[in-house]
């Protein structure tokens, strides 16, 4: 009877032992794809930030050049009527810079309600 018990314990042991081994794995499995995913998330908003950074400067870059043009118009001949004074050209930086915002705000709103709909539904056919 000592045996019959003694073997009981042994094999309940063993299973779960073997169970533990099977689970563990299956865990570090999990947790190793979502380090990936992780990784992968990481890379791609670092490439929107890049993306968004490189599209204001070059907003700025573009809004100084038509204040330099502009600036260079007016030396050689005086400005006539309808015509956009080099001040105006701060406030089509500043309709720039608020355009660039208001589309990085909404990229970022969808992309957590396409989060939240699920992966059933394609993204490209939006309502």
């Amino acid at each position: 009877m000592t045996m019959f018990i003694i073997g009981l314990f042994a094999g309940m042991a063993a299973f779960a032992l073997i169970a533990s081994v099977v689970i563990f794995n299956k865990l570090q499995l999990e947790v190793a794809a979502m380090h990936r995913m992780m990784q992968v998330i990481a890379l791609k908003v670092n490439k929107i930030e890049k993306t968004s950074q490189t599209t204001m400067d070059a907003a700025e870059t573009f809004v100084d050049a038509l204040r330099s043009s502009a600036e260079q118009m007016m030396i050689m001949r005086p400005p006539s009527r309808g015509q956009m004074p080099p001040e105006g050209f701060d406030d089509l930086r500043k309709s720039f810079e608020d355009g660039i915002r208001r589309f990085e705000e909404n990229e970022m709103n969808e992309s957590d309600e396409e989060d939240s709909e699920g992966e059933g539904e394609e993204p490209w056919k939006k309502k």
